[in-house]
């Protein structure tokens, strides 16, 4: 693959690690900003921290390329349960369901984009 397309990788990726850093920063440092969302959809004051550590180390994880593709599985398991949470109340696919599937499929977009070996996994012989 082209060094381009290694770097359209890299943008994409480190762009989704900064989201979900940044919103684990959010949760943790500012939750007073993200309680109102999750108490809408049900979810108690005292799930957030988990939320947001959990939002931080998959970011953090998929920041590190040894560990990306672990954190790509982590983003995507927070993002599905996200989806799942947002759509058991609304009921409707909205704006933030839209945003978290984005990013779930920038995750793996931006992963497969800079790793030749999840290409070769992916596209393998049988």
């Amino acid at each position: 693959m082209h060094d381009r397309t290694k770097w359209i990788g890299r943008v994409i990726s480190a762009l989704t690690a900064l989201i979900m850093i940044a919103d684990g920063i959010n949760g943790l440092f500012w939750p007073h900003l993200i309680a109102p969302e999750m108490a809408g959809d049900g979810w108690p004051p005292e799930t957030l921290m988990p939320v947001a550590v959990l939002a931080l180390t998959g970011g953090v994880l998929y920041a590190i390329p040894r560990t990306a593709f672990i954190g790509a599985i982590v983003i995507t398991g927070f993002i599905g349960g996200a989806l799942a949470a947002h759509l058991r109340v609304t009921l409707n696919v909205i704006w933030p369901e839209i945003v978290n599937v984005l990013i779930g499929g920038a995750a793996w977009a931006g992963l497969y984009l800079r790793d030749p070996r999840l290409r070769a996994l992916m596209f393998a012989p049988r």
